[in-house]
Order: structure tokens, then C-alpha cells, then sequence
């Protein structure tokens, strides 16, 4: 049986947290379901302070139960508006994706928004769904430094 109760909520992001997501990016499981490579630490530090002091993204931490358990954040791509978010495995199957992704549409009122994610990804298509996202199509992505080769569905929130 999963276990779909527990409060989800978002908070801004703490220095502490940076550790935590940095375990999280580096689970083989994860990263392979998500077609993305980890960072080693500096890099990972790198892309961390880009993105908290970029006054356009929104980034918060993911919390469960008063445990940081993943990361959410609405970013910029030229003139398109993503959403990304990666949640600790051992809380894959609780709904907390969902209920952290409608939160966050609640704060990040941008639209159209946009999200990519490998077709494999079922949890995720699901969550996306779940919180009104359409899918567009699909893509096959080439490898790159950063990335896995795969296939994305592409979807869209208006």
C-alpha cells in the first residue's frame, strides 16, 4: 500500500539543503530514470548559485514531513517557462511530486509552462497530468555532456 498522507509543502531553499540534493542527484536509480548525468561537487555548486541568484527562477525545497525530501523550481529557457523537479527515491509512489508541483503552480503563475520528461518516467507523466500539464508530443533527444540520449514527451500547461 503507498502511503499518499503526510504534508508536502515548499520553502525557500536553505544552504543545507544543497547537501541533500546533491545525495539525491547522485542515486544511480534516479539519474538513469531521469536521463541525466550527476554533477561532480563543483559543478554542482556552480549550477546552485546560478540558479539562486537568478531573480527570475523560482526554486524552493520539496518538503515532507519536515524532511527536504527533493527540489522544485519554474525557470526561463529563452522566452519559455519550465518546470523541474527531482525527489528523493525513497519517497517515489507518495504522490509528493504532485502535490508539491500544484503548490508550486499556485506560486509561479507564469503560462504557458512547460516540462520535458523521458517517457519512462511514469511517475513523473503522471504528476505532470495530474496537475493539468497536456502532452505536445514526443522528441528523441540526442546524448550530451549533461544528458542521456532518450525519448522526452513534451508537455504544456496554459
Amino acid at each position: 500500500m503507498i502511503d499518499r498522507q503526510g504534508s508536502v509543502g515548499l520553502r525557500e531553499i536553505l544552504p543545507r539543503d544543497l547537501v541533500v540534493f546533491f545525495h539525491h542527484q547522485q542515486d544511480t536509480e534516479a539519474y538513469e530514470l531521469a536521463k541525466v548525468y550527476p554533477r561532480e561537487r563543483a559543478d554542482f555548486d556552480a549550477h546552485w548559485d546560478r540558479i539562486l541568484k537568478n531573480p527570475s527562477v523560482i526554486a524552493r525545497t520539496i518538503v515532507f514531513d519536515s524532511e527536504a525530501v527533493g527540489n522544485i523550481n519554474v525557470f526561463r529557457v529563452e522566452e519559455e517557462w519550465f518546470v523541474g523537479y527531482w525527489i528523493d527515491r525513497t519517497h517515489w509512489g507518495k504522490g509528493i511530486a504532485t502535490r508539491a508541483l500544484a503548490v508550486m503552480l499556485e506560486i509561479a503563475e507564469q503560462r504557458s509552462m512547460f516540462a520535458r520528461v523521458a517517457t519512462e518516467n511514469i511517475g513523473s507523466i503522471r504528476a505532470l497530468e495530474r496537475c493539468g500539464f497536456v502532452k505536445t508530443g514526443e522528441h528523441v533527444s540526442e546524448a550530451c555532456d549533461r544528458f542521456m540520449a532518450c525519448t522526452e514527451a513534451w508537455f504544456e500547461l496554459k
